[in-house]
């Protein structure tokens, strides 16, 4: 996109084996999004970190466990000694120490975000002449208000 230099995409193409089907990783400034484009044929039977295809559930590392809570469900997953790294560097926190917690969004954020420069009206503004998903255009809001940068319109 014009204007938008961070921004880069990568496509990972299934469509030897899946017809149609991609994996697509975008990276904006420090924040990076991951969309699989196929249906329950190509993604119905993964595993992992991303949870269940078919409902969208949130599961721990047995497969089974539900779990609620984004917190624990990172400390679930954290990268234990025993498996693979996937960067170069090892970097702070390591298992055992746990992960570090984003900021309560009831909390910190509020404050934050009433003292803020950027209104809900302008990010709306901003978002909506960008974008025509209403989705996006509400994770676009967030995603300002939250980083007071006008400029993550460009990520989506």
């Amino acid at each position: 996109q014009k204007g938008f230099t961070y921004k880069r995409q990568y496509i990972i193409d299934l469509s030897s084996k899946y017809p149609g089907a991609s994996i697509v990783v975008q990276l904006y400034k420090e924040f990076a999004r991951v969309q699989f484009n196929g249906d329950q044929s190509v993604f119905g039977n993964t595993v992992g970190l991303l949870g269940d295809f078919k409902t969208g559930e949130l599961l721990a590392r047995d497969g089974s466990t539900v779990m609620n809570d984004f917190a624990d469900f990172g400390d679930e997953w954290q990268v234990l000694p025993s498996e693979d790294k996937l960067f170069h560097e090892i970097a702070h926190p390591q298992f055992p120490e746990l992960c570090i917690k984003p900021e309560d969004p009831r909390g910190e954020r509020k404050r934050r975000l009433e003292e803020s420069n950027i209104s809900i009206e302008k990010a709306e503004s901003v978002c909506g002449a960008a974008l025509t998903d209403p989705l996006s255009i509400k994770d676009c809001v967030y995603d300002i208000l939250a980083t007071q940068d006008l400029d993550m319109v460009g990520a989506f």
